[in-house]
């Protein structure tokens, strides 16, 4: 039965699943040389994230005291902070039987400095570029401490080897002094030379995959606890069955890693 409750949850939860695949499909493809699809990407992703997580902050309300929340601050109290969010549901999972499946989130070391910078990139880096134009207090580019604080780390850990650049390094011998390239690498520095430019896209590549990786994970986590505290609400009270809505999110990570329009 559709209540006036269950439409707004319904509704929400398509949203929240819309703006993930669409932010994670951006981030998939996103290099140095479009920075709007990481900007883009960011927006979509974080708004997704944040909607799912405060999604599952209602439905544990409702799960304890067996109706909706009536105060009109209960979610919007944490605002944009993605991390205070993150938090507030590890208290939800403290509430789920010891049996429910809850996917767990990346190394500490890896989600810790990614949702920092998806919550300060929520709660005001997103106007980066606005702030810069009207003479705000200039912050680091998220484009630019995304690579540094989390790109980084991710090629740090990888363990194949780079492709052979030797054919850059021989162009660069070849046409280099009468050749150039105009464009930066997602840490800002310039790109000289054909050797830098099939470097750092071979980065952009790795990056991309493994940080949308990240991303896909941090998301599961928050969506299986969702699932699962779901499942607790009394059956009195009609909420939507929210795997209909993130089915690609309870996957395991081989499948998550192959995704890169996230359509599924």
């Amino acid at each position: 039965m559709i209540t006036p409750e269950w439409r707004p949850l319904s509704h929400e939860a398509g949203l929240a699943s819309y703006s993930l695949r669409g932010g994670l499909a951006s981030l998939r493809k996103a290099n140095f040389a479009s920075p709007e699809i990481y900007y883009g990407g960011f927006f979509q992703y974080t708004i997704g994230l944040e909607r799912v997580m405060k999604l599952a902050l209602i439905v544990d309300y409702i799960a304890q005291n067996g109706r909706f929340p009536s105060d009109q601050q209960y979610a919007k109290k944490y605002g944009h902070k993605l991390t205070d969010l993150l938090t507030g549901i590890a208290d939800v999972r403290n509430r789920l039987d010891p049996s429910a499946q809850v996917w767990e989130l990346p190394d500490a070391d890896l989600t810790d400095p990614a949702i920092s910078f998806l919550s300060d990139f929520a709660m005001g880096a997103r106007y980066y570029n606005i702030d810069v134009l009207t003479g705000k207090v200039k912050t680091q580019d998220p484009v630019e401490r995304w690579f540094s604080e989390v790109g980084r780390l991710l090629i740090k850990k990888r363990k194949r080897p780079w492709r052979d650049l030797e054919w850059a390094r021989e162009l660069d011998t070849q046409i280099g002094s009468v050749s150039s390239i105009l464009f930066e690498a997602e840490d800002g520095s310039p790109i000289q030379g054909f050797a830098a430019a099939a470097q750092a896209t071979s980065e952009s590549e790795y990056v991309a995959k493994e940080g949308t990786f990240l991303c896909a994970r941090i998301a599961r986590h928050a969506i299986s606890i969702l699932i699962a505290r779901s499942a607790q609400v009394p059956h009195r009270i009609n909420v939507p069955y929210f795997i209909e809505f993130f089915y690609l999110f309870t996957m395991h990570d081989a499948y998550l890693k192959r995704q890169k329009a996230f359509t599924a």
